[in-house]
């Protein structure tokens, strides 16, 4: 008897340390990965926006907002940009992009068409994002490498 109840005392002994618990320390932010990422990370980010002219110096900052809306295709999403200040931005068709979960946050990225996108949402509802896009001016076309920084609406 004396030996059974020492079994069964070490068989509950050794079920009480392999229960598992929640974690506590769960991000204020960042993907439920139960949720498509597209839906999950779909908003609008209000920021800065900085523009370059490809092979020159002339750059210039305005402000504007970079708004992610989910589609009906998984981790894509379409993209669009607009500033009061750049003109060429507010003209622009939206365009799709890939984005996943990454790192308690998500990454976006694609080249389609004119444009190439890479971005990134962190756990604190920042995101940094940096794209090309070629401009068509008269007879030529005049590339820009722009960088938006922002926060979540």
């Amino acid at each position: 008897m004396k030996k059974a109840f020492s079994y069964i005392l070490a068989l509950v002994v050794v079920s009480c340390f392999l229960a598992a618990c929640n974690s506590d320390d769960a991000p204020s932010y960042g993907p439920s990965f139960s949720t498509p990422a597209q839906q999950d990370a779909q908003g609008t980010f209000s920021g800065t926006f900085s523009r370059v002219q490809v092979g020159t110096e002339d750059t210039l900052r305005a402000a504007g907002t970079l708004t992610i809306t989910a589609t009906d295709t998984l981790n894509r999403a379409r993209i669009t940009y607009a500033s009061d200040d750049m003109a060429e931005l507010a003209a622009s068709a939206p365009f799709a992009a890939n984005i996943a979960h990454a790192d308690q946050g998500y990454t976006l990225f694609n080249k389609s068409g004119d444009i190439a996108l890479v971005g990134r949402i962190d756990n604190a509802q920042r995101m940094s994002a940096s794209f090309t896009k070629a401009v068509r001016s008269g007879r030529k076309t005049v590339r820009y490498n722009y960088t938006f920084q922002g926060n979540r609406q």
